[in-house]
């Protein structure tokens, strides 16, 4: 998959991932083989997800648990984004 998984991850780990837009687009976050809870700033947690959508300007952390073993793509939905870079992958071993 070319460069090194971000992150990396043991089965079973609990694992948050912050996220930052400072484009001045919208971006529907999708995560592959895994949902997520986003951790709001008063540390609250919204409802269980694999897709997010996030504002221009705007931080957002997920959560998840590490239960799928695999390399699986975290990239924007929109797919010229995801085709102009904007994705990663991670590793769940």
């Amino acid at each position: 998959m070319g460069e090194a998984p971000s992150p990396e991850a043991a089965f079973g780990d609990a694992v948050r991932i912050a996220m930052i837009n400072d484009t001045a687009w919208l971006h529907g976050m999708h995560l592959h083989g895994h949902h997520f809870r986003q951790i709001r700033a008063d540390g609250t947690v919204g409802p269980l997800r694999d897709t997010i959508l996030m504002n221009r300007g705007e931080t957002v952390e997920i959560a998840f648990a590490a239960d799928n073993p695999r390399d699986w793509l975290l990239h924007c939905h929109m797919l010229e984004h995801s085709a102009g870079g904007m994705m990663t992958w991670l590793r769940v071993a």
